[in-house]
């Protein structure tokens, strides 16, 4: 019997989007059970996350951005200014 293994995403696995506007590939990952697309978004003071779901997220809608994100444990991503989470994996 195989066995499906679903890799957990951590901050290190997300692209950056070229500052220039350049083309790049996003990452496929699935959020809570959602299909959808991330990438950190480079900024001057400090990056920010963009998440781009495939059909609209109940509680986050379409999209879904913050700079106030870490990852302290493999596909568990802390976000905001309290203990919200999403669980992510990569799709």
């Amino acid at each position: 019997m195989d066995e499906i293994t679903q890799k957990l995403l951590t901050e290190k696995m997300i692209p950056i989007a070229p500052m220039n506007g350049e083309k790049f590939e996003k990452l496929r990952i699935s959020v809570d059970g959602y299909n959808a697309e991330c990438f950190i978004f480079q900024r001057i003071n400090s990056d920010k996350i963009i998440i781009l779901f495939e059909k609209e997220h109940p509680e986050f809608g379409k999209e879904f951005g913050t700079k106030y994100f870490q990852f302290k444990e493999p596909g568990k991503m802390i976000w905001g200014h309290s203990t919200k989470y999403m669980h992510i994996k990569i799709a």
